[in-house]
């Protein structure tokens, strides 16, 4: 459902969306070409790619549940991107191999922006958080 490819997809196919909630999983493969350079020697998932992918789960939502739609806005036309990343927290390293598990719940919908409450945990502990906005931009 997202444009998103490879190497920035950072969710997988499988996802479960129940009311204003979505859940979706990654696992950090061992061989992605970041950990080439963050860092050699202790490869540590960055926190971009944290972020990227809670944006993605949030993305997944708001596709699913077209929050952006208004009688001016025809969804066919926009595509929702990200445009505040609030309160962003990365409490644990995450390593190659780690099932990650992200949840974003729709918070709030103002004009033509949609804001989601994230967080990414491992074995259900948090690991990152924040709150993402994503807005509704002409294709």
């Amino acid at each position: 459902m997202l444009p998103h490819k490879h190497p920035i997809l950072f969710v997988e196919n499988e996802y479960d969306i129940k009311g204003d909630t979505v859940v979706a999983w990654y696992t950090v493969p061992s061989n992605h070409p970041v950990f080439a350079g963050h860092f050699p020697g202790m490869p540590i998932w960055p926190g971009v790619h944290l972020i990227e992918g809670m944006n993605q789960t949030a993305g997944l939502h708001a596709l699913a549940a077209r929050p952006f739609v208004t009688d001016q806005l025809d969804t066919a036309q926009y595509v929702a991107m990200v445009t505040g990343v609030d309160n962003a927290k990365f409490r644990s390293p995450v390593f190659p191999n780690t099932r990650l598990t992200y949840t974003a719940t729709f918070v709030k919908k103002k004009f033509n922006k949609v804001f989601y409450d994230c967080t990414v945990s491992v074995l259900s502990k948090t690991v990152a958080n924040a709150t993402i906005c994503l807005t509704a931009t002409p294709r």
